[in-house]
């Protein structure tokens, strides 16, 4: 009898023992099973600095070249004068494109001769050879002959229309109503055709042109609007628009150029002055940035993998915000700074999934 107890004991433990050996192996597969995933920390978004230092530049700038060579005979402007639409702004000497156009009108007149010479030629020749006395092989000849000297006074005639287009070239003329803004040429120098030799600028149209930092510029986009005022009168401040942003950093500085349109500002806005560009209240609402990668989308809806770091498993959170470009999404509620999301693998994640974290990537 007792022989058997023992043995119902001995059966009793090792069942036991199994089964805890077996309910951890179940663990350690358990953990094997954790998906492996790429994460980056929630950054907070430092409001935008105060101010940005920036210069008045104009939208349209014009830099007008002689499109022939030449000596300068005449420049009427300086830099800053104001110039009107049709006002000549320099001259060339145009002795050697005056002797240009008569050559090319002794050519026209050349042809023109030899075309009258085989028009009476070729006349001649149908005449005789009606009556008999001209081959045939002669009124070809006299034919051909007029053809060429017809190409030859249309050839002639290209050529006289060319050299006096190019007179004209002697001279720089304004396109519309500015300032000039550059002038590379002195009179008595010779200007080498197609080198910039006076720069016009619109009035009209100007932008405040500022440098911004990378990590600033991220937050913003065309349409945005600024506050910009002169240094000399900085209560006197005009709304400005974002119209363009340059696609690449400085190398050197890590900024980049924005220009922000002021359309027709007052006068006071002249080209080259210093402005001061203020950030609107709605860029500086506190916000959150993450990589764009991090952001799954549903049915119009934005949500993020948060992983808990007690638990290891990541949950699917709603969030509001907007796509900032250049890889960046500015997240306004629903993460905190420091949590960690997921950004690679979003769409293959599920509520409460176990996950192992690789490593965390700044943004």
């Amino acid at each position: 009898m007792k022989a058997y107890k023992v043995a119902g004991c001995l059966a009793g433990l090792v069942a036991f023992i199994s089964l805890s050996s077996c309910e951890e192996q179940g663990d350690v597969l358990q953990e094997a099973k954790a998906r492996p995933v790429l994460t980056a920390t929630v950054k907070a978004f430092t409001p935008l600095p105060i101010a940005f230092p920036g210069t008045v530049e104009a939208q349209i700038s014009t830099q007008k070249a002689f499109r022939v060579p030449g000596q300068v005979l005449a420049r009427n402007v300086n830099t800053g004068d104001i110039v009107r639409k049709g006002d000549i702004l320099a001259v060339l000497d145009t002795k050697q494109l005056e002797l240009g156009v008569r050559s090319a009108e002794a050519a026209v007149a050349s042809a023109k001769s030899q075309v009258t010479n085989a028009e009476a030629v070729a006349e001649r020749a149908r005449l005789l050879s009606e009556e008999g006395f001209a081959s045939p092989a002669q009124l070809d000849t006299a034919t051909e002959n007029l053809k060429a000297a017809n190409a030859q006074l249309e050839s002639a005639n290209a050529q006289l229309e060319k050299a006096r287009e190019q007179m004209g070239y002697a001279t720089l003329v304004a396109d519309y109503d500015g300032i000039v803004t550059a002038v590379n040429i002195e009179i008595g120098e010779t200007a080498n055709a197609g080198a910039p030799a006076i720069t016009i600028a619109r009035l009209d149209l100007r932008d405040a042109v500022v440098d911004v930092p990378e990590d600033v510029q991220a937050l913003i986009k065309p349409g945005d609007t600024f506050s910009v005022a002169t240094v000399l009168q900085p209560d006197k401040a005009v709304t400005g628009t974002v119209r363009e942003i340059a696609p690449d950093a400085d190398k050197l500085t890590h900024t980049v150029r924005v220009k922000i349109s002021l359309g027709d500002p007052p006068e006071n806005f002249r080209i080259g002055t210093t402005v001061t560009v203020s950030a609107t209240e709605t860029l500086s609402e506190p916000s959150m940035i993450v990589p764009s990668n991090a952001i799954l989308l549903e049915n119009a809806k934005a949500f993020v993998w948060k992983l808990d770091e007690e638990t290891g498993t990541v949950s699917k959170v709603p969030v509001d915000g907007e796509d900032r470009g250049k890889g960046y999404y500015q997240i306004f509620n629903g993460v905190h700074a420091g949590d960690a999301v997921a950004i690679a693998g979003i769409h293959s994640l599920t509520d409460g999934q176990k996950v192992s974290r690789l490593e965390s990537l700044d943004q």
